[in-house]
């Protein structure tokens, strides 16, 4: 407590930074003259094709974009071509059994092997 007494006596708490008198009534004059001066720049009218056609190639390429991605998940959520047995495999030779084991491990649908069993007959 004395070392910040003895401080404050002999710094005491008054503001020690001061400006002179009337420095900010003019001080955006002062600051704008020292100021280099600067020509406008007329800005550049767009071009046509900025204008009119570079929205059209994207709304082209957002198209693209949307109609690619569809087609792509279109692909991926169909099921998947399988071939139903080799030619050299006679369908009598299967048992109950063993065609029960390749149509559950096979992922055919009910349309699929309605077809295949119309046509086999």
């Amino acid at each position: 407590m004395k070392e910040e007494d003895e401080i404050m006596r002999k710094c005491g708490n008054g503001n020690h930074f001061t400006v002179p008198e009337g420095y900010f009534n003019h001080f955006t004059e002062s600051i704008m003259e020292q100021l280099p001066e600067r020509s406008v720049v007329k800005k550049k009218q767009p071009s046509m094709f900025l204008k009119h056609i570079r929205p059209w190639l994207y709304v082209a390429a957002a198209s693209v974009g949307i109609i690619m991605g569809v087609r792509f998940m279109m692909d991926f959520n169909s099921p998947q071509e399988i071939v139903s047995q080799p030619a050299h495999v006679e369908r009598e030779a299967l048992n109950e059994q063993e065609v029960q084991t390749m149509m559950k491990h096979s992922m055919v649908d009910d349309y699929s092997l309605y077809q295949d069993l119309t046509e086999a007959e």
